[in-house]
């Protein structure tokens, strides 16, 4: 019996993301309006490379952080370009809770936000894979065209 369960908990543990606590435990707890104005831009991009960061003193056998280069596939608002080597984007992405999970080969939307290590992703936010993303695309340009009337 105790075999089982260990085999189903790490079946589970494998089997799983892992995403950040979000306030209020509500995931997005942000509304698609309010990320648009508390991000830096929102853009299109397909993951083509993720980085390690190892910390040698701190943390030898783990990892500080992944950078993704994202090729930025199209920009539904702000102005990433002065930010970028055209059309790529470097996300700094913690290795913590807080992360947002990103895959090499993947298309996502992204709201990206400036902070003291670079750009990085609210996990809280809206931000998702591509697919998952489509109505939320359809909200932002909702949205930008109600704003620019």
């Amino acid at each position: 019996m105790k075999i089982k369960i260990l085999m189903i908990a790490t079946l589970l543990l494998y089997s799983t993301q892992l995403y950040a606590y979000c306030e209020g435990g509500k995931y997005p707890n942000i509304s698609v309006s309010k990320e648009i104005k508390e991000c830096e831009f929102i853009v299109i991009g397909k993951v083509v490379s993720r980085h390690i960061v190892v910390d040698p003193i701190e943390d030898p056998e783990g990892y500080e952080a992944e950078i993704f280069h994202i090729e930025v596939e199209s920009i539904l608002n702000g102005h990433p370009q002065d930010s970028m080597i055209k059309p790529y984007l470097a996300v700094y992405n913690g290795n913590d809770s807080g992360r947002f999970i990103m895959h090499v080969g993947e298309k996502y939307l992204l709201f990206v936000y400036s902070g003291n290590d670079g750009f990085w992703i609210n996990s809280c936010g809206n931000s998702d894979t591509y697919t998952r993303g489509k109505e939320t695309i359809n909200e932002i340009k909702k949205l930008l065209i109600q704003k620019s009337k």
